[in-house]
């Protein structure tokens, strides 16, 4: 099972058609009219995000990042899939019949530090305001807006927000028996006496068929 994260760019006069897949469309920018086969329509403008399995057509402008889950392997994608992707990775999963796909948003207040934790299955993340340092592991990195990366959930992660105000937009896949339960695991007794001190908000979460 692999879990990639396309981007699209969306003008006007050139509307997309996309075949049936489980996916998760993020406005970053604009906004996108999205009709299903099935005759029904979501307006979406900035931030706002939908959960699709059916062939689609999308209209308007806007800057689009969709996550898509596939039993295909990255390897197998096309042309036209790499030429849009920003990340794809294994998330394992193959073995289960059906699988919960979760998307949310997460805000950090100005200087704002996680707990350190883990997480109860992979996800990928991407920045869409503001400017975070995250020790993931061993590495330490920045990440501006627009950065993307890749959690397994078994490292230990460490967020600090240095800007005043940072988002990001997160995809996991998770076990079917961690629907409606939080994935996140603090790394130790100290750290789950610490504060959280984000804001999440869920866009759905949901039990799919891939």
């Amino acid at each position: 099972m692999r879990l990639s994260l396309f981007e699209d760019h969306l003008n006007t006069l050139s509307p997309l058609d996309w075949c049936a897949a489980v996916r998760a469309v993020f406005v970053f920018s604009g906004s996108v009219l999205i009709r299903d086969s099935n005759g029904k329509s979501h307006q979406l403008t900035e931030h706002d995000c939908v959960l699709l399995e059916g062939s689609v057509r999308l209209e308007g402008a806007a800057q689009l990042w969709t996550f898509e889950l596939s039993r295909t392997a990255s390897s197998e994608m096309t042309e036209e899939q790499q030429s849009r992707c920003i990340m794809s990775h294994d998330v394992g999963l193959e073995n289960d019949h059906s699988i919960i796909f979760r998307m949310d948003r997460v805000e950090f207040p100005q200087g704002m530090v996680t707990p350190k934790h883990g997480h109860k299955g992979p996800g990928i993340r991407r920045l869409y305001a503001g400017r975070l340092v995250a020790e993931i592991g061993q590495d330490v990195r920045r990440i501006n807006q627009g950065d993307a990366w890749f959690e397994t959930g078994h490292e230990p992660v460490v967020g600090k927000n240095i800007a005043p105000f940072s988002g990001f937009v997160r995809a996991m896949a998770l076990p079917a028996d961690l629907l409606g339960k939080t994935s996140f695991i603090p790394w130790n007794d100290e750290e789950a006496a610490k504060p959280r001190g984000t804001q999440r908000t869920e866009y759905f979460d949901q039990l799919v068929i891939v």
